[in-house]
């Protein structure tokens, strides 16, 4: 990487990833731009995304699990 991140500019995802032993696991990661985030992870392990904070994010993760589970 060459220079400081500019982190106000960061959004945040949930996505998961496949386990096979176990339930899928769901992250929160920052990324600059959607093109960024796309670049380096498969639409299909992206649940949500664009949330400007990640207690957002994490809160979406949260709602995501308990939409799925309903």
């Amino acid at each position: 990487m060459n220079g400081p991140v500019d982190i106000s500019g960061l959004r945040y995802a949930v996505i998961e990833a496949l386990r096979t032993e176990a339930d899928p696991e769901r992250l929160v990661i920052a990324y600059p731009t959607e093109q960024a985030l796309h670049n380096v992870i498969a639409a299909s392990c992206i649940i949500a995304f664009g949330f400007s904070s990640r207690e957002e994010a994490e809160a979406g993760a949260t709602a995501c699990v308990s939409a799925a589970a309903a």
